[in-house]
């Protein structure tokens, strides 16, 4: 419940996911009121004296110009933040638009008289509809909306009017409908995003996931130039750990040591994920090697204090052998995931329960 109050539980990769479904969708809804904008200029040419309808046609027009734009901003797609303000200033958009258009109309006398002009709020209401948006923010959007009607009702001096105060309703009512509909899209993403992602045994990233990720973070910390840390975990003796006390039991400690995983890396860019068997990733872009050498400690020390019951009665523990490599400038990541992987057998075949660092890549021939 709370993924759809608000986007601050959202792990930064949904909110990649996120924020390209709601850019697309600006897009796709700007050039139609570019279009339709545009076209209605011809309506009110018919329905409209010559002197209204030229007046209305240059605000029609210029909320073509700024739909077209919008439509042409292709900029940090994967931004929630932007993808967000993309959002708001379309709202906004219409939203002048529809204030511009009231004034023209009531100035000349038609704002009673012409159709389709007082529907621009309640347009604007069920069109959060079709974006997936957290309650807070399709609250604030449906807040927004309410206000800018109110003020409208208060500058004409129509609101305590029967009339009016069914528009205040109804635009309250289509704002529940559309939040509603907004939140579940949002909810109907989380869950594909989670099916597609998710390991489904211990509930972290799957080697997919982990594997575009780890391409995506290395990319951003070669611009940054910020360290990126990889830390590679195996569980000890883990196939003569299934052998002696079963499967059941194996699937106990992976997901208590995925728990661990998530305890440690708090930070809201770390990714944990499943490797494969009882192999696990740690992606962690922004830190340094004291600081992933600490939190390798942490993880293992965790272990150690970590007491399971299985099936059998019997209680046990786990330890795990980790591999530690820091990106190297211009490796790619097969060349990081195979010197963390080196730096994991080296653990291993150094008594287990400990850490490794990865050597630095050896310069390229000349």
């Amino acid at each position: 419940m709370n993924d759809l109050l608000a986007a601050r539980r959202h792990s930064r990769y949904f909110n990649h996911t996120r924020s390209y479904h709601l850019f697309t969708r600006v897009r796709l809804i700007a050039w139609l009121l570019m279009v339709l904008q545009s076209g209605w200029i011809l309506i009110d040419w018919l329905l409209l004296p010559g002197e209204v309808s030229t007046t209305i046609a240059y605000a029609r027009l210029t909320a073509s110009g700024c739909c077209l734009l919008l439509g042409l901003w292709f900029s940090h797609p994967y931004r929630l933040e932007v993808s967000l303000i993309r959002l708001l200033l379309l709202v906004l958009v219409l939203t002048l638009f529809q204030t511009a258009s009231t004034i023209i109309l009531e100035h000349h006398g038609y704002q009673s008289t012409v159709a389709g002009y007082a529907f621009f709020p309640f347009m604007i209401m069920t069109m959060l509809a079709i974006f997936p948006l957290t309650l807070f923010e399709v609250a604030g959007f449906a807040a927004f909306v309410l206000l800018v009607e109110l003020i409208t009702q208060l500058w004409l001096g129509s609101f305590g009017e029967v009339g009016a105060l069914n528009d205040l309703w109804l635009l309250a009512v289509l704002g529940a409908i559309a939040g509603w509909a907004s939140v579940n899209q949002l909810n109907m993403l989380l869950v594909l995003y989670r099916q597609a992602t998710r390991d489904p045994l211990t509930g972290l990233a799957n080697r997919r996931q982990v594997m575009e990720q780890l391409e995506e973070d290395m990319r951003q910390s070669s611009v940054s130039r910020k360290p990126l840390a990889v830390m590679m975990f195996d569980l000890d003796k883990f196939k003569s750990f299934n052998d002696h006390y079963g499967h059941a039991a194996g699937d106990i400690v992976l997901k208590q040591f995925a728990r661990i995983l998530r305890d440690n890396a708090k930070r809201k860019e770390d990714l944990a994920g499943r490797f494969g068997g009882e192999e696990f990733l740690l992606v962690l872009p922004g830190m340094n090697v004291e600081q992933a050498v600490e939190l390798a400690e942490s993880i293992r020390a965790a272990c150690h204090a970590t007491r399971l019951k299985v099936p059998t009665g019997d209680e046990v523990s786990f330890t795990t052998s980790i591999g530690i490599a820091m990106q190297q400038p211009d490796e790619d990541r097969s060349g990081l995931l195979q010197r963390a992987d080196e730096a994991l057998y080296l653990a291993k075949d150094s008594g287990r329960d400990r850490y490794c660092l990865a050597e630095p890549a050896a310069p390229a021939a000349a």
